[in-house]
């Protein structure tokens, strides 16, 4: 019925159709509500095999992780074992390098307790605030004059200006 009501769908948009009548607005919305229910079974179906391709995708490539971490591993001993011997030592072939860098100390950051911290002992000078506009409340504290937004004391608010009101269509289906 679906695949029928597709059909018409096209034979009706090369016709030219014309809605003039309750019967054919009716008839409009049977066939938005047809285009509404194929475009759910496929995108139904478009997750079932992204699903699937997702799954396999992560499974290949924690099976890649596993054999990544035990051939960096290897070339990571035969490094330092070489190292033993010779400080400067890298390995370097036509497929790539395995080199050290030297990094230098720091701190960690457990961003959660450090906050909870700072805030617990009152410290504020090293919280960053997001700052943004109060929309609501500005709202309600101003108004449109001569095309700027003007507060109730007088100041001009740049940034601000009027949008009009529109109308939208809504199709429930």
């Amino acid at each position: 019925m679906l695949k029928e009501e597709l059909t018409t769908i096209n034979e009706r948009e090369h016709e030219g159709f014309q809605i003039d009548s309750l019967q054919s607005a009716d008839w409009a919305m049977r066939k938005l509500q047809a285009i509404e229910e194929h475009n759910t079974e496929v995108q139904n179906a478009a997750k079932a095999d992204m699903d699937q391709t997702i799954a396999w995708r992560d499974r290949k490539l924690t099976e890649n992780q596993a054999s990544r971490e035990y051939f960096e591993n290897l070339l990571k001993d035969y490094l330092y074992r070489e190292r033993q011997h010779d400080k400067k030592f890298k390995i370097d072939t036509p497929h790539g390098k395995v080199t050290t860098r030297k990094t230098p100390a720091g701190l960690k950051y457990e961003d959660a307790t450090v906050l909870k911290s700072l805030r617990d002992q009152g410290i504020k000078e090293f919280i960053r605030v997001k700052e943004e506009v109060n929309k609501k409340d500005l709202k309600k504290a101003g108004s449109i004059i001569n095309g700027k937004f003007v507060l109730d004391d007088g100041q001009i608010v740049d940034g601000v200006a009027e949008k009009p009101a529109g109308e939208s269509v809504k199709f429930d289906l």
